[in-house]
């Protein structure tokens, strides 16, 4: 069941960068960001009033508060590749960094994975890599870059690196919660989330001497709305398979996103997916497989 949830985050986190990616270019990262995090606080807060669930305890709300600063950190990290980078880089090697972070700390703190389930794991990082091979992966000159990238190679490489960390950080701490708390600890996540990304917001908009912080338009509400939805039920979902299996495992198949992030940028923004890329997904399949199995 694990692994099903486990897909069900990548899904999840996979379909919300693309789509904060695509608004990220017409809003600017953090903005989008923090529309993100404050669209899920919102949904989490009426679910919570709805259900009448407490919040839980004192440790649970701190180490909530530190996953939603970690991943404040890994999702404005993202977003700014997204937004200034290529998506068929950040999101794929991003996700590498997350598979063997996640995976290292699990082994660290004494989970012992099966050997079937373990051939599955290794398996699904390797895909990640492959995945996370672009057909176009060296630089270029600057002059003959997409208008909409900012940042080379090795930014986009800087950036998808700290990404992977901060939401490797976020799961390693969500793990710790546990689900006796139920999902309030993800008021806070979200809260903490969109009050610091707000802060930065209105810190930057402040130095940069705007006359006026503008309101997005009609048309960002939907798409950071429906990311928001999104990472929350990634984020549920992630609890539920933490609280079923290890994060050793668990955290590498949640790591398979940029499978969910490609193919849509394939299809509406014709990137490119190379033969590498394709045998990642098959050799994804097969880890997916194992790791039930085991």
């Amino acid at each position: 069941m694990e692994v099903l949830l486990g897909v069900g985050v990548a899904a999840g986190f996979g379909f919300s960068d693309f789509i904060g990616g695509m608004t990220g270019r017409r809003t600017g990262p953090l903005r989008t960001i923090t529309g993100v995090q404050l669209a899920g606080a919102a949904i989490m807060g009426i679910y919570l009033l709805a259900a009448s669930e407490p919040l839980g305890g004192v440790r649970e709300m701190v180490l909530a508060a530190i996953a939603g600063t970690s991943l404040v950190f890994g999702g404005g990290s993202m977003y700014a590749g997204l937004t200034w980078g290529r998506m068929s880089v950040l999101a794929p090697v991003a996700a590498t960094a997350v598979a063997v972070i996640t995976f290292a700390v699990g082994l660290v703190r004494g989970e012992r994975p099966s050997t079937l389930a373990l051939a599955g794991v290794l398996l699904a990082i390797v895909a990640v890599v492959l995945i996370s091979r672009p057909p176009q992966a060296v630089d270029v000159p600057l002059a003959q870059r997409d208008s909409r990238r900012r940042v080379g190679l090795g930014g986009e490489l800087a950036l998808a690196v700290a990404a992977g960390a901060g939401f490797a950080g976020f799961q390693t701490t969500l793990g710790e919660i546990g689900d006796t708390a139920g999902l309030a600890p993800l008021l806070v996540v979200r809260g903490v989330g969109g009050a610091l990304s707000l802060a930065v917001l209105l810190v930057v908009w402040q130095r940069s001497g705007a006359p006026r912080l503008r309101v997005p338009r009609r048309s960002t509400f939907v798409p950071v709305i429906v990311a928001g939805f999104l990472v929350l039920v990634a984020h549920a979902l992630l609890i539920e398979a933490l609280s079923l299996g290890l994060l050793s495992v668990v955290g590498p198949i949640t790591s398979l996103s940029p499978a969910f992030t490609v193919i849509p940028a394939r299809i509406f923004l014709h990137e490119h997916i190379s033969r590498m890329q394709i045998l990642g997904m098959v050799l994804a399949a097969v880890g997916l497989v194992l790791a039930a199995l085991g």
